[in-house]
């Protein structure tokens, strides 16, 4: 599994978390893999905040510049694609969870789309 599936699976476990009349079972798979991820994604997002703080102006104070209306950062057009190539990098990294696995009958409360059973392909069993 790479980060990248792990951020395109993120608001379908988060719509299955909140789905009710699931069993107790599927609710804590649910959840233990959410905490799983998550754990997972904080190297990630601390990576990330860095290419991001490395590539933008900076202040005076050598801080990086995020503009307020966006809150993104600043980032000029010369170190931009740079930063987005490192990034995606950094998404194709493979991981391994211990992942608890689900069948589409333990989830079909949630009445997920086509699309949304595929971002989350790595939880279900067949």
């Amino acid at each position: 599994m790479k980060i990248k599936d792990i951020l395109n699976s993120r608001n379908v476990l988060i719509k299955l978390n909140n789905t009710a009349g699931m069993s107790s079972v599927v609710a804590y798979r649910v959840g233990k893999n959410i905490k799983l991820l998550d754990d997972e994604l904080k190297p990630y997002d601390d990576a990330r905040t860095k290419v991001l703080e490395e590539a933008a102006n900076k202040d005076k104070d050598e801080k990086a510049i995020i503009d307020e209306a966006t809150r993104q950062y600043d980032i000029p057009e010369d170190k931009l694609q740079e930063a987005l190539q490192e990034i995606e990098k950094l998404q194709d990294e493979d991981i391994n969870i211990d992942i608890r696995k689900v069948t589409v009958e333990d989830i079909n409360k949630a009445e997920l789309t086509p699309r949304e059973l595929m971002s989350i392909e790595f939880m279900l069993e067949v």
